[in-house]
């Protein structure tokens, strides 16, 4: 049996308003590219911002006797110059360490702070250290972490 579609089901259809196929077709792939193209703008605003974001990090923070060693890591996207470092007892607002530096990291990059302080760190007490820094173009950066004392 073979089906045969009259010229009148053709007019009907045209005067309800329905597309052909190709038509739809047509409008799927420009909906589709249009998409595309906002989702990109998208992600390329999103990585513009990080980009060019300042970010430190205290990896690994020993205390033990009077000796402290800091390890920092930069892992912004810009290079911070680290210009100091303050060790407080918890619950306290005057530092037992203060120590100016002048060490600069590259992202990726960290280093060790390592020295001594004028009294002892009491074995199992906790410490907040905090490392301050600065970028190229003046943007300061802190971080700050707790330190259990050996």
């Amino acid at each position: 049996m073979m089906y045969y579609q009259s010229n009148t089901d053709k007019r009907d259809r045209r005067r309800r308003g329905d597309l052909s196929g190709p038509i739809y077709t047509i409008l799927m792939i420009v909906f589709v590219v249009v998409a595309a193209i906002m989702l990109y703008n998208y992600f390329q605003s999103r990585t513009s911002v990080l980009t060019t974001q300042a970010q430190l990090s205290i990896v690994n923070p020993q205390l033990a006797g009077n000796v402290y060693s800091i390890t920092v890591e930069n892992i912004g996207t810009t290079p911070i110059t680290i210009t100091s470092i303050e060790i407080y007892p918890q619950n306290s607002e005057t530092p037992v360490v203060s120590q100016t530096l002048n060490t600069q990291l590259n992202p990726g990059e960290s280093t060790s702070i390592v020295g001594t302080s004028p009294t002892q760190f009491v074995t199992g007490s906790n410490y907040i250290v905090v490392v301050k820094g600065q970028t190229p173009n003046g943007q300061e950066v802190a971080v700050e972490s707790i330190a259990l004392s050996q």
